[in-house]
């Protein structure tokens, strides 16, 4: 059987053989070897940058720089502090009561600011990244620094209107985000009420493509190589995924939170603004419950998630996920084993491949 060639023009300005992209996800998940795995497999490894010190994004960037020589990518988020929305409850009781069972102090320490997402960039410019990746907002905050490197500049975007703006603000792609995707949601405004518009990728990504004069990626429940193939038969250049590397062999989350997306059904997500103060989608666990229970999130975004931050570091480190925040998308089920990433990135182009010739007759 002849298998079609899947190389788009987006893999051509990323400098990559195949159209697959590692979500930038924050807070560990997205460690250097799994990020340079993906690049060395071909795909476009990407690091999430923003709950790293600027001296920890560099690092980050210098590490994986080692292990790899091909194009990585990094991520940052953009959305600026939002107040609490009318009626928020102080999360600290219920934060309390969970920090007593790991053995922690009922206080949070005082956080440490993550670093500014201009830093973030620059200094991930200056140890060796060469994509940049901006989430919950417009690019244009990070665009000269992009264009000063010749750096290719991608968005996520959940609207349509989102999308033209960003386009609008120099993204040379835009990454479509349907409302199957875990993690945040990347609206560029949030409404006091919380109640962001939750649009399927299948709906998004064909009138994102319409709608603006960039390649697209799609984003949202795709799990493997027939993801991929629909995503081209969509309109999009290439896809970006992130529950799947979640339980890749070198991804940073802890074996429960593995087991846990491993283990998902199509029902077991929720999206909340509970962890962090802005909507997110992961699978249901003790922490959500109790803080969606609670009541509207009374620090607003970031503070929300800073207040939070020391427990679910803790349980990350003693392995309980149902302390932690267990971002994943409504098609976690699919990923069925937990394959190093540079065969699983091999295996998913093989299906895509397998899919699109059988689709054209070549069987």
């Amino acid at each position: 059987m002849s298998l079609p060639d899947l190389t788009t023009p987006l893999c051509h300005r990323l400098g990559i053989r195949h159209p697959v992209v590692l979500a930038g996800m924050a807070g560990g998940p997205t460690t250097p070897e799994l990020a340079a795995a993906v690049s060395r497999a071909g795909g476009l490894g990407t690091l999430g940058l923003s709950a790293l010190s600027v001296e920890g994004a560099r690092a980050a960037v210098a590490r994986a720089r080692e292990l790899t020589d091909a194009p990585l990518g990094v991520n940052v988020l953009v959305a600026p502090p939002e107040p609490p929305p009318p009626g928020g409850v102080d999360p600290g009781p219920v934060l309390a009561a969970l920090r007593e069972e790991l053995g922690l102090p009922p206080d949070p320490p005082a956080p440490v600011a993550p670093g500014d997402a201009r830093d973030l960039v620059a200094a991930a410019l200056e140890a060796g990244a060469g994509v940049i990746s901006v989430g919950l907002g417009d690019p244009a905050v990070v665009r000269d620094l992009a264009e000063a490197a010749g750096a290719p500049l991608l968005a996520m975007a959940a609207t349509v209107e989102d999308a033209v703006r960003a386009a609008e603000s120099g993204a040379s792609a835009i990454v479509a985000q349907g409302s199957e995707a875990g993690g945040h949601r990347s609206n560029f405004s949030v409404p006091p009420d919380g109640l962001v518009p939750m649009i399927g990728t299948l709906a998004l990504v064909p009138q994102v493509v319409d709608a603006v004069d960039v390649p697209v990626i799609a984003t949202g429940g795709i799990m493997d190589g027939r993801g991929l193939a629909a995503a081209l038969a969509l309109g999009a250049q290439g896809v970006q995924m992130g529950t799947r590397f979640l339980v890749a062999a070198e991804s940073g989350v802890s074996e429960g939170y593995r087991a846990r997306i491993i283990r998902s059904r199509d029902t077991d997500t929720v999206t909340t603004r509970a962890v962090s103060g802005r909507p997110a989608r992961g699978l249901v666990n003790r922490l959500l419950t109790a803080l969606d229970e609670a009541g509207p999130p009374g620090l607003g975004y970031p503070f929300q998630g800073a207040a939070s931050a020391d427990l679910r570091a803790a349980a990350a480190g003693a392995d309980q996920p149902e302390m932690m925040a267990l971002w994943a998308g409504q098609a976690g089920g699919l990923a069925r084993d937990a394959p190093p990433a540079e065969r699983l990135v091999e295996e998913i182009v093989q299906q895509a491949r397998a899919v699109l010739a059988g689709l054209a007759g070549d069987r």
